[in-house]
């Protein structure tokens, strides 16, 4: 099977619905790889303790997909920080790989740029669109081989 690495950059949200009306949000993603053959991936951005409903993260991940499975998902779930510990979550965004590896813009030499961004509405647990969030990413090359831990 051939794999490629996805680095991503999730850099911020706006428009984030506010869950309490008091203070400002301590806000946080979780981003997940899923639906491959291997195991879940799942990494988290640091908090932004003062961006409230428009956090900046510029947090740097890197994954690994399958290059011809075209059912993994990348869902980026953004989270709150409860008062009480804990965290609620704020929405999330469901993006297909598939979807990120057939983006790109093409330069004036016909070539595809390698860095790409996306811009994807935030949809809360109702199914309301309330925010969204950017991010930046580029596949590396292909490789064979099981990598580790996958």
């Amino acid at each position: 099977m051939e794999y490629r690495t996805l680095d991503l950059v999730i850099v911020s949200a706006k428009g984030l619905k506010k869950s309490s009306l008091m203070g400002r949000m301590d806000v946080y993603a979780v981003a997940t790889i899923s639906g491959g053959s291997g195991k879940v991936q799942r990494l988290r951005t640091t908090v932004d303790k003062s961006g409230d409903s428009k956090p900046t993260w510029n947090f740097p991940m890197k994954f690994i997909v399958e290059e011809s499975n075209g059912l993994q998902t990348l869902v980026v779930k953004i989270k709150k920080v409860s008062v009480f510990g804990g965290s609620k979550c704020l929405g999330e965004v469901n993006v297909p790989v598939k979807e990120l590896m057939e983006g790109g813009v093409i330069d004036g030499n016909g070539n595809k740029n390698k860095l790409r961004s996306g811009c994807y509405d935030v949809i809360t647990k109702s199914g309301k669109v309330h925010g969204g969030l950017s991010f930046w990413y580029e596949f590396g090359d292909t490789f064979t081989g099981k990598p580790q831990g996958f």
